[in-house]
């Protein structure tokens, strides 16, 4: 089975006045097509930062990192932007929904660069809102949405791209067992569906979910033992 997505010697260091401190240090691992893999740790081991710099979003201090076979390090920023958007979904933890845009609106927002939404794009969109149980809603404005179903519309926007891997950060955080569990459902399908997704949690139900091919953990920023 060969990577999807890889992290070579990942370092990511930041200036806190005087003192340089180490978010994530010195870390590889490989993620395939086909598989739900737990980025497991406490707040502050430094996840968030990780998942940032394999989607792109953050530049490491040093090391790789490989997007379908290609180093988006290397690339001029506009050709890492390009490549991410073509190839990986993400899920930030304040989700950034707007919330005075309906459901409909907010999932096709990362179509925007592109052009906006032609009309199989809309097509789309309606289908991964009816695979998420989230059609009745397409018209709603996102404030109006449970924890639950903003997570879901959150997932769908990721997904409209067609992206083949999706990172996320803390999915199933201040979500009641049966939200969560309609979620991880949806993951464990998106792995089936061939999609190499990467979980960043510190949540019991993730973590023992027997859908999840593995579990990394993060302890200050290293890959440790579990």
């Amino acid at each position: 089975m060969s990577a999807f997505l890889e992290a070579i010697g990942l370092t990511r260091r930041h200036r806190d006045g005087d003192a340089v401190q180490v978010a994530v240090d010195d870390v590889s691992l490989a993620i395939a097509r086909g598989e739900l893999v737990a980025l497991a740790g406490p707040s502050g081991s430094g996840k968030s930062t990780l998942l940032g710099m394999l989607g792109g979003i953050l530049t490491p201090s040093e090391g790789d990192v490989r997007i379908a076979g290609e180093s988006i390090v290397a690339m001029r920023e506009h050709h890492r932007t390009a490549h991410r958007r073509a190839h990986v979904g993400i899920v930030l933890q304040g989700l950034a929904l707007v919330p005075a845009m309906s459901v409909l609106e907010n999932v096709l927002l990362p179509l925007v660069p592109f052009g906006g939404a032609r009309r199989d794009d809309l097509e789309r969109a309606r289908a991964l809102l009816r695979r998420l149980s989230l059609h009745e809603k397409e018209r709603a404005p996102a404030r109006q949405l449970s924890g639950g179903e903003r997570q879901r519309a959150a997932i769908a926007r990721a997904l409209v791209t067609r992206p083949s891997a999706l990172l996320l950060d803390e999915p199933t955080a201040h979500l009641d067992a049966e939200s969560a569990s309609v979620v991880l459902d949806v993951l464990a399908e998106l792995a089936r569906d061939d999609h190499a997704v990467l979980v960043a949690t510190h949540d019991p139900r993730i973590l023992t979910r027997p859908e999840v091919s593995r579990v990394l953990h993060l302890e200050r920023g290293r890959l440790v033992e579990p």
